[in-house]
């Protein structure tokens, strides 16, 4: 009855009703009539069936239920919604309490049946069908493992002596954490700092630190440095600070990156070129489909997209890009609010602290290409505020536009800026140039300070086959010519196939003593911890050289060491030997220096604790963690795949480095416990806060279980299936034929109740785990 000739479907065009007559398979026969807003449709001329799909020559996992009359196909919101396909609403039809969209009224989709297959062909072009994106900057944000409770004594003894002098300093860092913050305060104390050779004891920053990941920002509450801008520097001060801190989400990007589009009529695999370097692969669903946040290198470049689909067709879609980190995203604040008093004779006094001060930045991302900044800061005496305007020309680079002024003891002074960078593949250039009056001032700046008239600054740079050669300039003319500088420098380095990398520097002052520079150095790698370096130096006209082994230290235990000797206006031999072990690092040097003899000896290292485990380390810079592993000693543990050690006799081990707001991946290997243990898991996730420590409990235990044999008060073994609940727990465990039993789950007292035919019993017993695999405890008499 039905014909295997394929059909073209179209408004106005025969469905083929005859052939899909009333009885056919899929077809529901007579359905009830289906109204249409403003049309009446006759009965005989309604059809509902049930079809296979197939869109864009890709077959659909589920048939569908299709209505049709002699001019439209209608299909289900739902059927539409799985297809992703993007349907008029305002056409449509109801039929028993199910609404069905017209499938042949949008622009450009063609429908075919297949009469022998029963199958409804549609083809349909991207446009038609949702789209969708796909994040590839990679940037994940966990949750925070919440730090524990305890701190650190960070230090570095030193013990030196030269020339018939001899000094003991150390330099050492107090910290405290919880859930609540992290703080800290650092001091050195010795011989060497005080210039005269007595005892000396100076504290350094002592603050409280909240960060908050979520937000991008941290409250620091003590010693501080206030955030820099144009014109002004970096100001040591003691009060509150609260800042944006992008570093407390390392993958989150700060710049606008590129996004790409494309559309595809069937799903497809996506490849993403950067400079001709595949960089991501994506399956995209039919339809458009938008890239955001594509991964690229700094400067501009190329990024290229190919579109394979299923039958191989290819399409591919090349964009320019320019990338800045100076650029910030659109909607993107930074920002840094200070208060507070300056601090004054950093490392020379403890509490020296002076005039208050109310410092303020913030930079804002006005679109994607124009960022913003403004500064000021204030105190009694002293006013300065600036401004400074940056913004992106993809086809040329960036260009900024600063300017600032200031009120002091001086009078009204006033600053200007400019600059302008390009970063390519092929050539990067840029430069600055600042110009100032003669009363420009800042809160940083000495009574006697004078600022320079100008300055300017330059470099230039190009890759080449085998390395890069780059060259940079300093003009600055003071207020005063005698200080006036003008120097060059250019540096070219080399890449040699199998054998290290030269590199050559030249410099020259063109201004007061003239100097000129050139070094050539050649580095030969032995392996991935050792290297020799020889250098030659001509400086002046005076001819020196110098040669270097070095080994570096090993990411855990072990011993580095190096080997140096100058020759020249500097007459040198240096030899120092590193080793490093689980709770700290000794470095041992001698130099004979000019004739003259000397020798230092370090001990670097730390004392934490973490929920009440004391113990020693290596010098905690970062994050860190402790691991438990249960009571099995010698158990090996790695971090983020890397074999950080072993635990001690009390199963625990210390991991001195964990990077903060990242997650770090900590494992243990499961052959090193005994038959006997259980465990668990073996693999740990950690996201701690910076400068905290977080304990990580894996929860090994020996096991808990063991064999035994019960009987009865006659002596004779209970009934085989007889049921045994082990501390009135709902487990149940059966008797096998003989009065045997295996339970689990022992504790170091135990009652076992027993329901058999006729009645129960009970027995109870101790255990004490002894090592061994299934232990037998023998037999039990059990009784009412």
């Amino acid at each position: 009855m039905a014909s295997t000739k394929s059909r073209r479907i179209w408004p106005r065009a025969s469905l083929a009703i005859v052939l899909l007559a009333a009885g056919s398979p899929g077809i529901a026969a007579d359905p009830a009539p289906i109204p249409a807003a403003g049309q009446a449709a006759a009965p005989a001329d309604l059809r509902l069936a049930l079809l296979a799909i197939r869109i864009n020559g890709i077959d659909q996992p589920d048939p569908v239920w299709v209505l049709y009359d002699a001019d439209a196909l209608y299909v289900t919101g739902d059927a539409a919604r799985a297809w992703r396909l993007v349907l008029k609403e305002e056409d449509t039809r109801l039929f028993e309490g199910e609404t069905y969209l017209r499938l042949d009224t949008a622009e450009g989709l063609v429908a075919g049946l297949d009469d022998a297959t029963q199958t409804l062909s549609i083809t349909a072009p991207a446009a038609l069908f949702m789209p969708s994106s796909a994040l590839l900057s990679g940037r994940t944000d966990g949750p925070m493992t919440r730090s524990g409770i305890g701190g650190f004594l960070n230090y570095d003894l030193s013990a030196q002596t030269a020339s018939g002098a001899s000094s003991l300093d150390g330099l050492f860092e107090l910290g405290a954490f919880s859930g609540a913050g992290t703080m800290g305060t650092g001091f050195i104390a010795g011989t060497g700092n005080s210039g005269d050779g007595r005892r000396s004891l100076v504290r350094l920053d002592t603050n409280w630190t909240i960060d908050d990941p979520a937000r991008l920002r941290s409250l620091r509450i003590g010693d501080g440095v206030t955030r820099g801008s144009t014109g002004t520097g970096a100001l040591r001060f003691a009060g509150f600070q609260l800042a944006t801190n992008f570093a407390t989400q390392p993958g989150y990007l700060t710049m606008a990156l590129p996004t790409l589009n494309g559309s595809a009529a069937v799903p497809s695999v996506v490849d993403l070129y950067v400079n001709n370097i595949l960089q991501n692969r994506q399956t995209v669903a039919s339809g458009p489909f938008a890239l955001t946040d594509v991964p690229v290198v700094n400067g501009s470049g190329d990024i290229q997209l190919v579109v394979r689909d299923a039958l191989g067709r290819e399409t591919r879609v090349t964009q320019s890009y320019y990338a800045a980190p100076q650029i910030l995203r659109r909607g993107l604040h930074d920002f840094s609010y200070e208060i507070g008093v300056l601090r004054r004779n950093f490392t020379r006094a403890s509490f020296d602290y002076g005039t208050p001060i109310l410092s303020a930045t913030h930079r804002y991302g006005v679109t994607e290409r124009l960022t913003v900044e403004a500064h000021g800061e204030t105190t009694r005496r002293m006013q300065a505020t600036s401004m400074q305007v940056s913004a992106l020309w993809p086809a040329v680079g960036i260009f900024s536009l600063s300017a600032a002024g200031s009120h002091s003891d001086r009078g009204g002074g006033g600053l200007f800026g400019i600059g302008f960078e390009r970063q390519a593949r092929g050539l990067s250039l840029g430069g600055n140039g600042e110009i100032t009056t003669a009363d420009y001032a800042t809160v940083g700046d000495s009574t006697a300070y004078r600022r320079a008239r100008s300055t300017v600054t330059g470099f230039i740079g190009t890759p080449t086959p085998y390395g890069s050669v780059t060259a940079s300039l300093l003009w600055r003319r003071s207020r005063d010519q005698r200080g006036d500088i003008l120097s060059g420098n250019a540096n070219a380095s080399m890449r040699l196939r199998r054998i290290g990398a030269l590199s050559l520097n030249a410099s020259r002052s063109f201004a007061g003593a003239r100097d000129t520079t050139v070094q050539f150095r050649l580095t030969v790698p032995f392996g991935q911890r050792t290297s020799a370096t020889a250098g030659v130096q001509l400086r002046d006209g005076e001819l020196g050289a110098t040669t270097t082994l070095q080994r570096n230290l090993p990411y855990g235990d072990g011993v580095g060491y190096r080997l140096q000797a100058e020759t020249g206006a500097i007459e040198r031999l240096d030899a120092e030997v590193n080793a490093q072990s689980g709770i700290g690092r000794i470095d041992a040097q001698v130099t004979r220096l000019n004739g003259a003899s000397g020798g230092r000896l370090q001990l670097v290292g730390s004392v934490a604790t973490v929920d009440g485990a004391v113990f020693a380390a290596r010098r905690i810079e970062q994050s860190f963690g402790t691991v438990r592993v249960g009571p099995y000693a010698n158990v090996r543990v790695y971090s983020d795949n890397q074999l950080v050690g072993r635990t001690n006799a009390a199963g625990v081990l210390v991991i001195p480095r964990l990077l903060p707001f990242q997650d770090n991946h900590i494992r243990i290997e499961a052959e090193d416990l005994p038959l006997d243990a259980i465990i668990d898991e073996t693999k740990r996730t950690v996201r701690p806060y910076d400068r905290s420590g977080v304990a990580v409990r894996f929860g090994a235990r020996a096991a808990s279980d063991a064999r035994l044999r019960v009987v009865g008060a006659d002596g004779n073994p209970l009934p085989a299936g007889t049921v045994l609940h082990l501390n009135g727990a709902g487990e149940a465990f059966l008797l096998a034929p003989g009065g045997d039993a295996y339970l689990t789950g022992l504790a170091a007292r135990n009652r076992v109740s027993a329901t058999f035919a006729g009645g129960g019993c009970a027995f109870a017993f101790d255990f004490v785990p002894a090592g061994q695999t299934q232990p037998d405890l023998g037999t039990f008499t059990c009784t009412s």
